[in-house]
């Protein structure tokens, strides 16, 4: 039997008249954590609106899988970041996120992925060769500048995207800041006439210039711009020039931002964690003999991947949110149409219910399978149809950043800090490519 939402429970913390807005602010982490402890659909106050907060993998991954279904849509913070960025296909959802996938998909076959793969373990050599040996550099700026390398060499193979790939690699930083705020605060943001909109502003159109240059053209350059502009559904219709513009402009967030900080932490789990690092530098060394990995090396890496999988476990997004476009039950309770899920996935999977000693980095916790009560991975993000999930642009790393070692911790650092992305001023330093 379902209930009204006046059965669910409100989170603690609250204060008077601004609700929860100050412990979600102030320790957000410590908040979403605590919360699982008074049941597993949470009312919250967000000054005058109520939102509500899933604490439950199974109710997370219930409103994710509907998502699909027109249930829930991309939130509101969602739809604020696409005035500045476009309705880039990480946000989008229903129908308009199955005819893009379904667009996209042909597009990526097993040639296609070979030379996406091989282009992003070259990139990420060619940034770790500007290293010279024992340069120390801040690991969060250094696996955003392995990202940037990876994405932009993947976008763009032809020349008449130089333009716009030295415009994404040197504005890449603005863009993500930009979508991030505009989630944040959209009505605010919008009338902020802030030097990162209007460096984002100047890369769109630097994008846009590369797109008339392609399609005129007329040639397919194996590149990933190239896999968008000749991309058709079921009835022949190619995407437009906006639609494309907006799917490199979300490549561009979606690879800049999660796997970035993923890999910034990989690199502080290694300067932790020797029998980690051990084991990994054995698998490469073994599966690729100091050459740089190919598409077909990646099924030979399950180490690799289990790492990847584990740390994405560990240092997952603080927070998410979806809303609802119609009356929905979740967890036995009825809600309104219009209303804010959140749920955090860091939460969830830093939880001992589902993850034993879940503040233990353990690539081994994979090898069983069904080990997994985490939020779903790709839901709303095109995992399948572009190079920008973690597994896709952490695992080609070449030997060379892999062999780079991240610094022990000194006096009072603190890796970890309210919501950043990445370890806090990690230092790295590069070891030279032929080190065992």
């Amino acid at each position: 039997m379902s209930q009204s939402t006046s059965s669910i429970p409100e989170a603690p913390g609250a204060w008077p008249v601004v609700g929860h807005v100050p412990p979600l602010m102030r320790q957000p982490l410590e908040f979403l954590r605590s919360a699982a402890d008074h049941g597993d659909l949470l009312k919250l106050r967000l000054g005058p609106k109520t939102a509500y907060l899933a604490t439950h993998p199974d109710l997370v991954r219930t409103m994710l899988v509907s998502s699909g279904s027109g249930d829930f849509t991309r939130s509101k913070g969602a739809q604020g970041a696409s005035r500045f960025i476009g309705p880039i296909l990480v946000a989008v959802s229903g129908e308009t996120h199955r005819r893009q996938r379904r667009r996209m998909q042909p597009g990526f076959h097993r040639q296609r992925l070979e030379s996406y793969v091989a282009t992003m373990a070259a990139a990420a050599q060619e940034t770790a060769d500007s290293w010279s040996a024992g340069q120390v550099v801040d690991v969060e700026q250094a696996a955003c500048d392995l990202s940037l390398a990876m994405i932009t060499k993947t976008l763009f193979f032809s020349d008449l995207g130089a333009k716009a790939e030295a415009a994404l690699r040197k504005t890449g930083h603005d863009i993500l800041k930009v979508a991030r705020l505009s989630a944040l605060a959209p009505t605010l943001y919008e009338v902020l006439p802030t030097a990162g909109k209007r460096s984002v502003g100047r890369t769109s159109a630097t994008i846009r210039e590369a797109i008339t240059a392609y399609r005129a053209d007329g040639r397919d350059h194996g590149d990933l711009l190239s896999t968008m502009l000749r991309a058709t559904d079921a009835e022949g219709a190619s995407m437009t020039d906006q639609e494309v513009h907006d799917e490199v402009m979300g490549i561009a967030v979606a690879g800049i931002g999660g796997p970035a900080a993923i890999t910034a932490w990989i690199f502080h789990e290694l300067g932790q964690n020797a029998e980690i690092e051990s084991r990994l530098h054995a698998e490469l060394d073994t599966v690729l003999g100091g050459r740089l990995p190919t598409h077909e090396d990646l099924p030979r890496l399950p180490y690799t991947q289990n790492l990847v999988k584990e740390a994405l476990r560990k240092y997952p997004g603080w927070v998410g949110s979806r809303r609802t476009v119609r009356p929905v039950r979740l967890g036995g309770h009825d809600l309104p149409a219009d209303v804010e899920v959140m749920y955090s996935a860091y939460a969830i999977q830093r939880d001992p219910r589902w993850y034993p000693e879940p503040e233990r980095l353990d690539p081994g916790r994979w090898e069983t399978k069904g080990s997994s009560r985490g939020v779903p991975k790709g839901r709303g993000c095109p995992s399948r149809s572009a190079p920008t999930n973690a597994s896709a642009t952490t695992s080609p790393f070449s030997r060379r950043p892999l062999r780079s070692r991240s610094s022990p911790p000194t006096g009072d650092y603190t890796p970890f800090r309210a919501t950043r992305s990445g370890p806090r001023r990690r230092p790295l330093t590069s070891s030279p490519t032929d080190s065992a």
